[in-house]
């Protein structure tokens, strides 16, 4: 009996080591959600029909979408690129934001960034990493020309 329990305690701590543990809960995670969306995705869908994930939205992608729509849209690229599809399906099912449909480009234009800016970038990299790496920049380059302005300039 204790064998099985020292067994079990060695798996549970190699599981959560190299991450198989947090994948196995998102996935069940994922399939509860599945189950009980189908219960309520009828009442939902009669509640929620105004806001930023409405179909008007979604349509238009020439509006400019709001602040927590773009958010939404860079937390889903990351787990895209960064390969986590329980933890993506989770999200989307707990937030009920319905995904728009921009392209990575469309997404990279809508938050700022250019696109020589987004193909300098690994395509590997979620675009929320090389927009905090813009902003970066831009504050260090800020914080540079700022410190090269003479204290006392001369009339």
């Amino acid at each position: 009996m204790d064998e099985d329990l020292e067994f079990r305690d060695m798996v549970w701590k190699k599981m959560e080591e190299n991450g198989s543990l947090l994948e196995i809960k998102a996935n069940l995670r994922a399939i509860l959600d599945d189950m009980l969306g189908d219960e309520n995705s009828v009442a939902a869908d009669q509640t929620e029909g105004s806001g930023p994930s409405s179909s008007t939205v979604e349509n238009n992608s020439e509006n400019p979408p709001d602040g927590q729509t773009l958010a939404f849209e860079l937390m889903l690229e990351m787990m895209d690129v960064l390969e986590f599809p329980y933890t993506k399906k989770a999200l989307q099912s707990e937030s009920r934001h319905r995904r728009m449909a921009l392209s990575r480009e469309q997404l990279a234009k809508h938050i700022g960034l250019k696109s020589d800016e987004v193909r300098r970038a690994p395509s590997e990299q979620p675009l929320l990493v090389t927009l905090l790496e813009k902003v970066r920049e831009e504050r260090e380059r800020n914080s540079a020309d700022v410190a090269s302005i003479p204290d006392d300039p001369e009339p």
